[in-house]
């Protein structure tokens, strides 16, 4: 069935004017209308409607989509520029699909687009896009929860995604297999502000926002803004998120391989909501909000937001944040009371839009984040009020300009662990801005020194973690701002900050030691889902958090790479439980457990600057006690530290 729609001006679709079958949408409200009838019109606003609309055309969403984008930003960067102004552009759509057949006609302000029911454009820029339409339904009424509700509802189509990741008995390749929707699908991830191909923007369902957030007094997260709007603002005492479309997952274990699954609906093979879908009372959300930086301090609170280095436990007086298991729940609770550390379902996501997106497990073969930036190195000329220290120019060549480093003077110390105050104590987490020759031996490397310092040759220079928002300039979804595999950069997946130089400790998750099957001392791992009730005692842990299906098998206190990850989809966190694999085999990266027989470890994910090849999505240090704090172990700020448990409907 072919429906005609019509893009205009509010003014323009009074009864009269409008003819049977027709579906409007004013581009200065961003409503839409439907004619069932002679002066018989429908106003399109809730899910009902939009669901009423779907019966009426196969692909009803996509057809929508198509025309929305088309919309574009009034003025500003559209989809695919239609026309220029007084030129008129003609396209036409065939349902069977020899020819698509799409006519848009410029008169002002208003375009007129016939579309056959199976037409599906690809689209460009639809961030952008999709905020102008959300602005426009925002102007309109309703707010923006509201707004982003009715956004992602005319997405929704109900594909899955799928990639089979063979079993490592059955195939040690990490690559897996594209099935189902995700078939054919390619995605590249940027290289600054060279974007890669990315195929899957054109669906609803990775369309993603970057917002300010907050969560209230009941545990239920809100969009405050939107990036674009009024009131929003990377800097200072906001939460800054990407908020994206709720989902579905589904997990397939077969014999000889997992099935990976993710859907914007429920399906046979996507039977669970993802948990930052699950609002603490049960219902569904019809979105999802990830933190997009790791935590920064201001004032003595955790801030997700850009410009700030990651809080850590080193020494520096700049630093001494409480970031571990324990210490963050009071340190997230001064935000109030469901606010929680990086949660399981955040590293979750990131690690299923891996293996969806990218069809692996070795992440670090797409974008392997700042996990070889190893570099310290002593001053080798004395400096008096300078901003640089100078060094071989092969030393300096180690150094990557935009990144950052701390500058100490060391004095008779020996160690040049960056714990310690002495490694910081002339400059902080400040920025190289640039590397310059001063002869035919040596190199400067000029920082963003707050202000001047002296330096000797016992003053030195060490590579730290990224601050926040280094990624903001890389274009589209995913990417690094510069190589995305040799170590040295951060990197975002979805819009999220990722692989910073540290690792970052779950903020909801315990591993507790206990005996195995075997006799040798594994863990067991315990998840908390309301974030009000997070406890340092064990016994509270054990009694009132979920306790995950499989447990975490002991290593010798050695690096073992994972064979095997076991997903608890009732809780949404992947558990490693086998291995023996390489480097570029299986999950490809690394499990470290010590040799205590009892007590608690916190989960350290994702890896710091100097691990290199054991370092990515699925690395899992469980070492260290649940207070540990150092300059390696960063968190984020996630909304999600509270979220309830969904029944099916019988």
């Amino acid at each position: 069935m072919a429906i005609t729609m019509r893009i205009g001006l509010e003014k323009d679709f009074i009864p009269e004017r409008m003819s049977v079958g027709e579906l409007a949408i004013s581009t200065d409200t961003g409503l839409m209308r439907y004619c069932h009838g002679p002066n018989k019109i429908k106003l399109i606003a809730t899910d009902e409607d939009i669901a009423e609309m779907r019966k009426m055309v196969n692909d009803f969403d996509l057809t929508v989509q198509q025309a929305l984008a088309d919309i574009g930003n009034l003025g500003q960067s559209q989809t695919e520029r239609v026309n220029t102004a007084g030129n008129t552009q003609t396209q036409r759509v065939n349902t069977a699909g020899d020819t698509q057949v799409s006519r848009v006609q410029a008169e002002g302000t208003a375009q007129v687009q016939n579309v056959q029911a199976t037409a599906a454009e690809s689209i460009k820029n639809i961030e952008t896009i999709g905020r102008a339409q959300i602005d426009a339904i925002k102007e309109a009424g309703g707010g923006v929860e509201q707004a982003l509700s009715n956004y992602f509802a005319l997405r929704r189509n109900g594909l899955v995604f799928t990639t089979k990741i063979y079993k490592y008995a059955t195939s040690t390749s990490p690559v897996g297999v594209k099935m189902n929707a995700n078939e054919g699908m390619v995605c590249e991830p940027s290289v600054g502000r060279q974007k890669g191909r990315d195929d899957y923007e054109r669906y609803g369902l990775f369309h993603h926002f970057t917002c300010n957030f907050s969560v209230d007094e009941n545990g239920f997260n809100h969009i405050d803004a939107l990036e674009g709007q009024i009131g929003f603002t990377k800097y200072g005492k906001v939460q800054v998120g990407e908020v994206t479309m709720s989902a579905w997952f589904g997990i397939e274990d077969t014999a000889e391989a997992v099935l990976y699954h993710y859907s914007d609906s429920q399906t046979e093979l996507t039977p669970h909501p993802m948990k930052e879908s699950i609002n603490p009372d049960g219902t569904l959300s019809p979105f999802m909000i990830h933190a997009k930086y790791v935590a920064g301090d201001i004032e003595g609170a955790p801030y997700s937001s850009k410009g700030l280095a990651p809080a850590n436990g080193c020494q520096a007086e700049e630093a001494k944040n409480p970031v571990s298991y324990t210490g963050m729940i009071v340190y997230m609770h001064k935000l109030g009371g469901h606010y929680c550390g990086t949660t399981s379902w955040d590293l979750f996501y990131r690690q299923l839009m891996m293996i969806i997106k990218y069809g692996t497990t070795h992440s670090q073969s797409i974008m392997a984040g700042c996990t070889s930036y190893t570099a310290q190195y002593m001053n080798l000329v004395e400096g008096t009020g300078v901003t640089r220290v100078i060094l071989t120019k092969s030393q300096a060549a180690s150094y990557v300009v935009g990144s950052y480093v701390s500058i100490g003077e060391m004095g008779e110390a020996t160690n040049n662990d960056r714990y310690y105050a002495y490694m910081h104590n002339l400059a902080y987490s400040v920025k190289i801005l640039k590397i310059e020759d001063v002869d035919d031996v040596n190199a400067a490397i000029y920082v963003d020194a707050p202000e001047a310092f002296d330096t000797t040759l016992t003053t030195c220079i060490s590579t730290m973690p990224w601050r926040s928002g280094s990624t903001d300039e890389v274009a589209g979804s995913d990417g690094s701002l510069g190589n995305n595999t040799n170590g040295k950069y951060a990197f975002k997946i979805q819009g999220i900050e990722t692989g910073v130089g540290a690792y970052e400790v779950l903020g909801n998750v315990v591993t507790d030691i206990v005996t195995g099957e075997d006799g040798n001392p594994a863990r067991d791992v315990y998840v908390c889902q309301d974030a009000s009730t997070l406890s340092s005692t064990i016994a509270t842990v054990r009694a009132s958090y979920k306790k995950a299906i499989a447990q975490v098998p002991y290593t010798e206190a050695s690096w073992r790479y994972i064979t095997e990850e076991t997903t608890d989809t009732d809780l949404g966190i992947m558990i490693p439980t086998g291995t023996g694999a390489g480097s570029t085999t299986g999950f490809a990266d690394g499990l470290y457990t010590d040799t205590g027989t009892s007590g608690q470890r916190e989960w350290l994910a994702l890896g710091s600057l100097n691990l290199g090849a054991v370092a990515g999505l699925w690395i899992l240090r469980a070492y260290y006690g649940w207070s540990s704090t150092n300059w390696y172990i960063v968190s984020g700020v996630s909304p999600n530290g509270t979220r309830g448990e969904w029944q099916a409907a019988a």
